[in-house]
């Protein structure tokens, strides 16, 4: 099971040398790829597991993955308390801006 917090936020900030503060000024879809992959790695450490993977093999299996599992992570981040809503928040105004594009390119 994937967690979602501080541990993962913390390995996050620490693998692109940023502060949580800019965790904004990331694209919203580098940001969810690289949560995951944090979260992944915490469990490793967690569990005393070596982390044998890098961040180029999990995006792959994000890409592979199908899309009710991704949905399932998804799901479990977004109920994470602080980080969870603030990035499912960027996440749906994405949306709807690219909504917004698309509909404007129509016309």
């Amino acid at each position: 099971m994937l967690r979602f917090g501080i541990g993962p936020t913390r390995i996050l900030c620490e693998d692109r040398g940023i502060s949580a503060a800019d965790m904004q000024k990331i694209d919203i879809n580098e940001l969810i790829q690289d949560i995951i992959v944090a979260a992944l790695k915490f469990e490793c450490l967690v569990s005393g597991t070596i982390v044998d993977f890098n961040k180029w093999e999990v995006y792959q299996w994000i890409t592979d993955m199908e899309q009710e599992t991704f949905q399932q992570i998804f799901d479990i981040f977004l109920k994470t308390r602080v980080i969870g809503k603030s990035i499912y928040d960027r996440y749906m105004k994405e949306l709807e801006k690219n909504a917004g594009e698309k509909d404007e390119k129509k016309n």
